[in-house]
């Protein structure tokens, strides 16, 4: 029987819209609380995963184009999916799948125009969305474009994860009252409400990179933008997400490091006999200049070594990235990709 904990939030820049809010969350999705009854930081899901597959046999490669080309022709579940723009891979066949009941869209490609190319089919959905229903409808489906030509399974254990974007949700506590950043000191790109309060970061930026590997952002509000349904009772809650190309199969995913290590988040709390506007200008350094910095422009002295262990307390009260990870064998089974009897 599921078990259910609640938490209220805690916010410093708490609006009318919520008040008395608060959140139930099943327990299975829990890393840990660090303010018990507050803030929820949960197991970390699968946002995105795009997989490529080898298709030995020439007469099944062409099969799988004529029917897919076929099934979006007549429509129904198969929709003919949108062009990608120049410097994207360019497949002969490209539809998306729309999974019941929300028609969620699987993106299935097949018949890569470059010659180039070794993979000939390509995969990309976010299994947390599915659940394990969609992932099974998926698999039939998939499967019954060619008879007795494509296995699910199989594609799963021997194709290519060539992306997996992996998030973790924090509940409870909005984007503008965290200081995020990555490590290495590399570029970071924000974007701010019309109020000034940050929405979303790119983080973790080298030279020529065209997407970051990390973003963070206002997952209430994004929700809200997109006329998605509200989560968790429509408390704050922040989405750290990284985005990694490990190129292995799926069953190699699992040997992953840990890439919340490379994250450094904080919940940093006003000290006593702080002023507001005063502390409120110094988190606005942070964010602008990093910690480090911040708190080099400040003079030596008592509030200095305030700020400081304010600082300090803020990162060990929120940020236990071990504890995150230890889930993340969990994560990929309950992905509903991995065949079931590999995880029990």
């Amino acid at each position: 029987m599921p078990v259910f904990f609640t938490v209220a939030g805690v916010s410093s820049n708490k609006q009318k819209e919520d008040k008395g809010k608060k959140a139930k969350i099943d327990s299975k999705d829990v890393s840990y609380f660090p303010i018990r009854g507050k803030i929820a930081v949960l197991k970390p899901i699968i946002d995105k995963i795009s997989i490529t597959h080898q298709i030995s046999d020439p007469e099944l490669k062409e099969t799988l184009i004529e029917c897919l080309l076929q099934e979006a022709e007549q429509g129904g579940q198969f929709q003919s999916a949108p062009k990608y723009g120049s410097g994207q891979i360019q497949y002969k066949a490209s539809v998306n799948l729309l999974v019941p009941p929300y028609d969620l869209p699987v993106l299935i490609q097949a018949g890569p125009k470059k010659k180039a190319t070794s993979h000939a089919l390509r995969l990309e959905f976010n299994p947390s969305a599915l659940q394990s229903s969609g992932i099974a409808f998926l698999k039939s489906a998939l499967e019954g474009l060619v008879l007795d030509g494509l296995n699910f399974s199989e594609i799963a254990a021997n194709g290519k994860i060539t992306r997996v974007d992996i998030a973790v949700d924090i509940v409870g506590v909005g984007i503008s009252d965290l200081l995020v950043s990555a490590e290495g000191g590399k570029k970071s790109h924000w974007y701010y409400s019309a109020s000034g309060k940050p929405e979303t970061g790119y983080l973790g930026m080298k030279a020529g990179d065209k997407n970051a590997k990390w973003t963070t952002y206002n997952k209430r509000q994004q929700l809200k933008d997109t006329a998605g349904n509200q989560l968790y009772g429509g408390l704050p809650h922040t989405r750290i997400e990284y985005r990694a190309t490990p190129m292995v199969p799926f069953s190699k995913l699992l040997g992953l490091d840990n890439p919340f290590l490379k994250i450094s988040l904080a919940y940093p709390v006003i000290p006593k006999a702080a002023k507001s506007h005063e502390w409120q200008f110094f988190i606005d350094s942070c964010a602008r200049r990093g910690q480090h910095a911040a708190l080099g422009l400040l003079p030596d002295g008592p509030m200095k070594k305030r700020y400081e262990a304010a600082l300090a307390a803020g990162h060990k009260t929120i940020w236990r990235p071990n504890l995150i990870w230890k889930a993340w064998e969990e994560t990929l089974c309950r992905s509903g990709i991995a065949e079931a009897e590999k995880c029990s």
